[in-house]
């Protein structure tokens, strides 16, 4: 009896959020991530170094629909198959991005801060990039400190994505485009702080 509950629960949460428009708009995302992470190049693939992946900023539409993290997370799958890393950034580079996600959710939910949002996939990303290098590149020797230079390169990188440029930008249309909100179908969110 109790496990119905669960199913019609779930059932519920999908049957209203889960509409051929959200499947549309998560395609749309996941093509735009992918579209912008393969034209900027050698940019978006320097692991190990700075790496600025401008498709990042794209993570924080997840503070004003949660949904998008589908699409975020499809996107950065399609993207790392096109990486030098191969199958240890397809795996780790995805849950990267997919972990970011949800932790925006849940900084949505318990602070409303946009800004604090976005530093969790900047540390997401940075947490797992140094592995994604280790797997793929073996005769790295990987200690202490090479983890952590790599690590301070890709929280570099995605800090310039998300906060300098990502950050900025949301506020700016937020504030100057009365129609922002509807434009990227915010759920939630509208009354975040800075």
């Amino acid at each position: 009896m109790e496990s119905n509950k669960k199913d019609s629960k779930v059932l519920l949460w999908f049957k209203k959020n889960i509409t051929v428009k959200t499947i549309v708009v998560n395609a749309l995302i996941a093509a735009l991530y992918a579209v912008i992470t393969i034209l900027c190049g050698p940019l978006s693939y320097n692991g190990g170094s700075l790496q600025l992946r401008f498709s990042e900023l794209l993570n924080l539409l997840v503070f004003f629909n949660p949904t998008y993290t589908i699409g975020l997370t499809i996107g950065c799958l399609l993207s790392n198959i096109m990486s030098q890393y191969g199958l240890p950034d397809m795996i780790f580079g995805t849950l990267g991005t997919l972990f970011g996600c949800i932790l925006i959710i849940i900084i949505r939910k318990t602070t409303k801060n946009l800004l604090l949002s976005g530093f969790m996939p900047c540390i997401t990303n940075s947490l797992l990039v140094p592995l994604i290098v280790y797997l793929y590149d073996t005769s790295m020797n990987m200690d202490a400190s090479t983890y952590f230079i790599i690590f301070g390169w890709t929280f570099l990188g995605e800090f310039i994505c998300i906060i300098c440029v990502g950050y900025p930008l949301f506020i700016l249309l937020s504030k100057k485009y009365k129609g922002f909100y509807n434009l990227i179908d915010a759920t939630t969110g509208k009354d975040y702080k800075f």
